[in-house]
This record gives structure tokens, sequence and C-alpha cells, in this order.
């Protein structure tokens, strides 16, 4: 049998959405990873050698080195799911020190292929869960988050006992009509227009889809998770309505060395591998078995992934000078050099090898490189393949993008191109020794593409090109910039002339927030809700940057893109809602508007969409623009604590409720501070307009800001205090998911950077249980409106460009932030700011944070004790 390449023999995908994650883990210089495993019993004979845990290792491994190499910055979590989902490891920042527990937590599923369920819906309403605890992007952007997610099988159950699924309550699986139900009900709620795979794509999460068709699975089975992953219809499956930007992609698997290529398809985001295939060599090497590459000085690394269709091949590279190094097959990881370049190699199976060559400054690193896969049984019958990383660590960059205005209507704004290295250092197109050129698209809220430069050869790059925004409508938009370089050409020993490599083009997207025209009124590029608990109307204060008027017109309704099912009709509306009583803002001031968000039941899940509001400038309401602003709200369903109370005590008393007992418990031990060296320091700053001011001056830290250190952290902590701040864990009302931080902090109220931001009536800023690298404010609602106290938390190993991004994100956001902080700490009765309905005033909360009708500042009615009681209280620090 022929060699097959998985990539293309099972529809290989188009790769956009490998770009578009890349794109932006390069503008945002740091992301999220989730790293999604099927526990199901099937594995047993689908995958009994754990090449998925290989394979799993192997990518991160791999994200290592990009993350090194690229100057990224990728948090990386590990679930497992069958017929529960679990976080295995929460976040942990990705590098070289904390590579062997991650490594850890995937080796313990090795073993784990017990599981009686391939659950997608809880697997993907998991991963939603998890992705959403974590810190937003800078410039108001999406942060970037992705989940590679692998199974073995479709979505199936096991036919047992009375048990029934959250999101089929009323069918049992004790029949296999009932399992048909059931499967039919969660492939329909993820699946539906709004259903939890758009969920996922509306919160701007990318599914990178890996399916091991091994065993007794074939192709036809994963046409849903296909579906799921790609947006694209797969056999008779059709998922979800959001299909653009490409929502991720899927690969097909039959064996490990499959999987390993599979798995290598993303792990260089931004940067895809050259794939080649050629022959195999006879003997000794040939011309026709040569896997090509061309190398200059303007490369920093390069990793190969090889393989062949059959064993006891030798694969061999080949020098720019002709010196062959044979990498044999051996049980640990091998070191050689040529030439001074550094050449390190591990047999990830018996056909598969992984190379990693460094050092640029070698005599030999120039010029033609080659790997041949060689038979010394001399057949020369088999097929080989590789996927070439090539590691130029350039990026295009708008110089001054942070200083630009950028209005809708305006017909030329100048756009200051660069290449930067990975620290984001400017560097001389012309020192590139190969070719190079870089082209500009602008992305509008719709989708539509118009491109502003194609194809600058780097002799011009240093030349601004203009952006016209004539007919582009205010919103949220995207800045791609993409680099296309290739190498130099080299001389090969026969003195013949080998055309440079080009390598994979590096995409940038940079976040825009494109105002209205100029004299009118400027509006945040998006509406949090934040976490909203139960049924009923939710409101909030949208800031406004005069001068100005706006209002939130009944028609048209919001668009609805992603809700949980059972919601109901979700609306937003405003009692500002015609021209006549439209918000004024002056020049140079701000304001807001107020919007409630209506929920008819209570549910669990993401609320994503889009509402138009109307803008004029001042005494001009015919020249009235709409301008559509994207929303989002995180629904919880409110625990009935009368029944968990009854069910905790039954299960006390009785013994079978014992595991949900140990579900609290172990949520409870592992709710605790990372022991990681922590800094912190409080800012008093003030807002005006969308500046944040520090002693009078924009914002920006100094050499001796950020030196002081956390005491407490020697072991992970369940309490810490912050200069009289005290930082507590919580365990949250859901026994499963990870717990969080509260910020308490007296009469003041608080939010974080941090989605959800708040916790709480008051209400308190709400954390991850990963506090390093998070921001918080804090603001007392009875002091001045535009005065505020940030806190920035830093872990002791954040370099620069980590600290620079927290404190753009926390400029960018912060204005809005804060206004939304006092209408909520302060609402006024019977105002869109104040929910609808609630619980009694003494409603007992054994799950932390403030207790639902307690009241958000000393002396307001119906003040709670300060210390009802709570068996998941913070306790010991310990």
């Amino acid at each position: 049998m022929g060699f097959v390449n998985p990539l293309t023999a099972a529809a290989a995908p188009s790769g956009s959405a490998v770009t578009d994650f890349g794109a932006c883990l390069a503008s945002q210089r740091s992301g999220d990873l989730l790293v999604m495993i099927d526990e199901s019993s099937s594995l047993q004979t689908s995958d009994p050698g754990a090449a998925r845990v290989t394979s799993a290792e192997y990518l991160v491994g791999q994200l290592a080195a990009f993350e090194k190499s690229s100057g990224v910055d990728l948090n990386v979590a590990v679930a497992g799911f069958a017929d529960t989902y679990s976080v295995d490891l929460d976040w942990t920042a990705l590098d070289g020190g904390t590579l062997p527990a991650i490594n850890e937590a995937l080796d313990g599923f090795r073993a784990r292929n017990q599981g009686i369920d391939t659950d997608y819906w809880l697997a993907l309403d998991g991963a939603r869960e998890t992705l959403a605890a974590r810190t937003a992007g800078v410039e108001g952007a999406g942060s970037c988050q992705a989940v590679a997610w692998f199974s073995d099988g479709k979505i199936d159950f096991t036919s047992r006992g009375d048990t029934r699924k959250p999101y089929a309550p009323d069918t049992s699986l004790d029949s296999q009509a009932g399992v048909d139900q059931v499967v039919g009900t969660a492939t329909e709620s993820i699946c539906r227009p709004g259903g939890v795979a758009d969920q996922l794509r509306s919160s701007g999460v990318v599914l990178f889809g890996i399916g091991l068709a091994a065993g007794t699975a074939s192709p036809a089975d994963f046409d849903v998770m296909r579906s799921i992953a790609t947006g694209e219809p797969s056999g008779a499956t059709t998922c979800g309505a959001i299909s653009s930007p490409s929502p991720g992609d899927f690969f097909l698997a039959q064996n490990i060395d499959e999987l390993l290529f599979a798995f290598d398809a993303f792990s260089t985001p931004g940067q895809s591998p050259l794939s080649r295939e050629a022959g195999v060599c006879a003997q000794s090497v040939c011309e026709e078995g040569k896997h090509r590459f061309v190398l200059d000085r303007s490369i920093g690394g390069v990793a190969v992934l090889g393989s062949a269709d059959m064993e006891g091949l030798v694969p061999t590279l080949v020098s720019p000078l002709g010196d062959q190094v044979p990498l044999p097959d051996t049980s640990q990881e091998g070191r050689t050099d040529v030439g001074g370049v550094n050449i390190d190699y591990r047999w990830q199976s018996a056909r598969t090898i992984s190379i990693e060559m460094s050092n640029a400054s070698a005599p030999q690193w120039q010029g033609l490189w080659s790997l041949v896969f060689v038979d010394p049984a001399g057949s020369s019958s088999a097929r080989s393949k590789s996927n070439i990383h090539i590691s130029g660590n350039l990026f295009p960059a708008w110089k001054v993008q942070h200083t630009v205005a950028i209005h809708s209507g305006e017909p030329s704004v100048p756009v200051d191109l660069a290449i930067v290295d990975s620290a984001r250092s400017e560097i001389d197109p012309e020192s590139l020794l190969g070719r190079a050129s870089l082209s500009v698209v602008l992305i509008g809220q719709d989708g539509q593409q118009r491109t502003v430069a194609a194809g600058i050869p780097k002799d011009g790059i240093d030349q601004p090109v203009a952006l016209d925004l004539t007919d582009v409508p205010a919103g949220r938009a995207t800045l791609r910039l993409t680099l296309d370089v290739t190498t130099a050409d080299a001389l090969t020993v026969s003195g013949q002339t080998e055309p440079g490599t080009p390598l994979a083009p590096q995409s940038v997207d940079i976040p825009l927030a494109i105002a209205p025209p100029i004299g009118y009124p400027t509006l945040p590029s998006k509406i949090d809700f934040g976490t909203l608990e139960g049924s009923g109307q939710f409101g909030a204060d949208v800031p406004v940057a005069g001068p100005g008027c706006v209002w939130l017109p009944g028609s048209p309704p919001a668009s609805v893109l992603a809700s949980p099912d059972g919601a109901g009709s979700i609306t937003v509306a405003s009692s500002i809602a015609a021209a006549a009583e439209c918000v004024q803002v002056e020049e140079g001031q701000t304001g807001s508007i107020p919007v409630s968000l209506s929920v008819p039941n209570s549910v669990n899940g993401v609320v994503n969409g889009l509402v138009t509001l109307m803008v004029a400038p001042a005494g001009e309401l015919d020249r009235a623009l709409a301008v559509d602003v994207p929303f989002t709200a995180a629904l919880e369903k409110p625990l009935d604590k009368g029944n968990f109370i009854l069910a905790l005590i039954v299960a006390l008393l009785l013994g079978p409720g014992i595991p949900l007992l140990l579900l609290y418990g172990g949520k409870w031990f592992t709710s605790r501070i990372p022991a990681r060296t922590l800094k912190a320091q409080q800012f008093p700053v003030t807002v005006s307009g969308s500046t944040v001011l520090r002693d009078g001056r924009p914002f920006a830290l100094t050499d001796r800001d950020l030196i002081e250190v956390v005491r407490g952290l020697d072991s992970p902590a369940r309490q810490l205090d912050i200069g009289g701040l005290v930082l507590r864990t919580r365990v949250g009302r859901s026994p499963v998911g990870a717990g969080f931080v509260v910020v308490e902090s007296g009469v003041r109220a608080g939010a974080s950077g941090s989605s959800p931001s708040t916790s709480g009536p008051r209400p308190h800023a709400r954390l991850p249980l990963a506090v390093h690298n998070t921001w918080f404010v804090l603001h007392d609602p009875a002091g001045p409106f535009d005065a505020a106290t940030v806190v920035l938390l830093v872990g002791d190993d954040a370099g620069p460009t980590v600290r620079s991004g927290l404190v753009d994100d926390m400029r960018s956001r912060l204005p809005g932030v804060l206004s939304d902080l006092r209408a909520r700490a302060t609402p006024a009765s019977g105002s869109p700011g104040a929910p609808a309905s609630g619980p009694p005033a003494d409603s007992f909360d054994p799950f932390g944070g403030t207790p639902q009708g307690s009241s958000p500042l000393p002396g307001y009615p119906g003040a709670a004790p300060s210390d009802p009681f709570d068996p998941f209280r913070g306790g010991s620090n310990r």
C-alpha cells in the first residue's frame, strides 16, 4: 500500500483557522490553549498505546519552543471528558520550567480509558466555561483562545439506569431508544443556530478537532465533530450558523504517525509548516528522496517532523556542503552537529522523527539543506513526508497605532509600517538577505475585506500607506498585516543556484475601534453585562464620550448570535429610545446611556449579539448614524438552596450523596492561589474621557513600580493581604469547574479585567485563582465620579511584554469599567440598572461572595451579618 498523507486523504483543512489564531497571538502576544482529551472506554481498542498522549506531549513541547522564539505568552490547561467534564490542570503559563508539570498532567491520560460516554455537549460547554474565566485581550479585543479537542468516536452514551443529562432532563438513558433520543437532543443543542457551537464561535474560541478513526470508528462517525470544528457541512450534518471567520480546523488520523502530523499542523500558530512529500532512497542518499529547504542568517531556528510509511529507515540530514548526518533510531533523545549547526532529534514512533536545528551563526547554517529517508535494505518503493517549520520570527507592525485616532468617513488615515523581531524591536527591511513584501487588508465587523495595500516590496515598507475609511461604518474592525518572506537563494556544491524557500506568510491582526465621524459621540467597542444570575431585566450603563447625542431605538431589535437552550426571547432595550430624549454629551465630557438585557428564563451559558445604537452630532439629529455594538453576558441559573441543603443533609445521613460532597471538597481543596512569586501595587488614578491619568499624566509605569513582593505565597494560599485589601478564594455554586478569588475592600466597589469581572451586588472585584498578571479597580460610589484605585498584580517572571500588555489592557478598558461599576454600585430605584427581581434580603449563600439582598454599602437597608455561615469560605490561609 502506498503512502497516504493524512492531511490530504481525509479532507485536509485549509489552515485559515490556524492562521487566524496565530495572527491574534502575534497581535495580543498572549493566548490560551485548552487541551481536551476523550477518556471513553473505546480507547482501549482504538488507542491501546496512548498515541493521543504522545502526540499531545509533542504538541506542547513544540508550543513551548514557539512561545520562547516568538515572544508570545501562552497559557495551557488540560481537561478530560467522557460522561463528565473535568479540568485536570488549571491554567499554567507554558515555558521550559512548567513543561514537565504539563506533561505529567497529560501522561495521566494514558490509563484514563474507562469512561462510559462520549459526551460532546458536556465537553464543549465545559470548555466554554473554562475559557470564559480567562482575562480578556488588550485594546478592547477578544482574547486569543483555542481548544485542541481529541476524540476517537462519535457522540454516544451507554444505556444504564435512570440517568439523565442536564440538556435532556426529560429523557432517561435506561434504553436504546432513550440513548438515541439523547444523542439527537445533544446534537441539536450543540448545532442549532445559536447553540453551544455558536456560543464558542461568537466568543472567539477556535476549535482544532483531532479524530482518531481506529478500532471500530469510521471516518463517517466524525461528521458531527468535523462540522462542529469547521462550521462546514459534513455528511448529513451542518453545525451552527456562524461560519466566518473560520471557526476551526479538523484533522482525521488512523495511527500515531498521522496523529503526530495532525497535532503538528497547529504547533506553530500563524507559522504554518512547509509540507513536503518524496520517495525513499535505496542504501544511499539520492536526489529524488530529498526534502529540500534553504536557510539564511535571518532564520533563527528550524523544526522538522519527518515520517515514512515503513519502519527501519534511516533519516539523514544533508548540509549545504554535502555532509551527511544519519539520525538512527534510539530509545533516547539524540544530539549531534554538522558545521557548528546543533541538531537535536527524537523518534516519536517507529516511523516518525522530530528534529530541531539551531545556531544561525554556524558556518554551514546558510544554504541548501535536505532531509532524506534511506532504506539500508535497498528498497526504494516506500514514500516519505515532512513538515518543516522555519522560524524567521519576523512580524509586520503598525508603528504608531496607539496614537492614531480612527474615524469612519476619513479618506486617508496614515499607517506607518515596519518589520519587527520577536522582542518587537524594529529591524531594517533591507537587512533581510532574501525577498520580503508586506500586504494590508481591512476586515470589517461584517467580515468584508478591503485591500489597503498589496505586495509592498521591502525597499518600500518604510513608506506610509493610506487607510481609506470613506465607506467603512463605525464599529469594530481588524487591520491584518501580512509579511511574506523568501530566504536568499543558495549555491549548491555543484555550483547551481537553488531558489530560496518561501516561508509561510506571517499575519498580525490589529483590532481597531473605528469611531463615528468627527463630531459624533464615541461608543465602547463592546457592552459587557457581566455574570447575571437568574431571569429578569439586568442593567448596564454604556459609556459615551462627547460631543453629540445617543439613543437606543426599539427597532431594529438586537441580533442575538448565540444563547443557551431555554433562555427565551432575549432583548436589549433602553429608556432612552427616541431621538428627542437622547443623551447629550458635551465636547471633552463623558456620559452614559442606560440599557437593559431581558432574560425570560434562568439558564446557564453565554449570550452574544449585536445591538444598534443611534448617534448624532449635537443639535443635528437629522444626521444620525446607526452603530452596531457587540454585547455579551454570562448567564447562571441560581442554585435552589433549599433543595441543596436538604440534599446535603441526606447525603450526610445516607451516604450515596458522598460523591457530591467529594466534588465540593475536592474543589475547595484546589481553590487556592498558586504558589508563585507575586508583586502588587495600588495606583490612585483619575479618568478623563477615555484617558487614564496618574498624577495628571497618562498612566505609565516607572522603574520603581511593582517591586514589592506579596507575602504568603511560599505555598498555595486561600487568602492574601495586599496593603489592606484581602484577596480570598471562593468555591462557587457548582461542584465542578474552577474556584475564584474575591477582593474584599471595605466600602469600595470593585471590578477586574477578568471575565466574570465582579461578584455579588456590591460588587466585589472577581479574579481567577491564578491572580498573577491581572488587574482590578476599586471605586468609592460616594466619592468623586472620576477617581479610583487601580491594582496591578504581576508575576515575578513577567517581562516587559507582559507588563506592557497588562497596562494597555487596563488603560483601554478602565473608563468603561469604571462607568459601569459606579452605576452598578449605586443603582437608582426602578432604573434599568436594577434587577427586576431577586431573592429575599436574608437569603443564605454558602458559596462565597456577598449574600444576595445584602447591603452593598454601610447604612443601606437589608445589611447581612458580616460573617454568615459558609462551609467553603477561605478560613485558614493554607
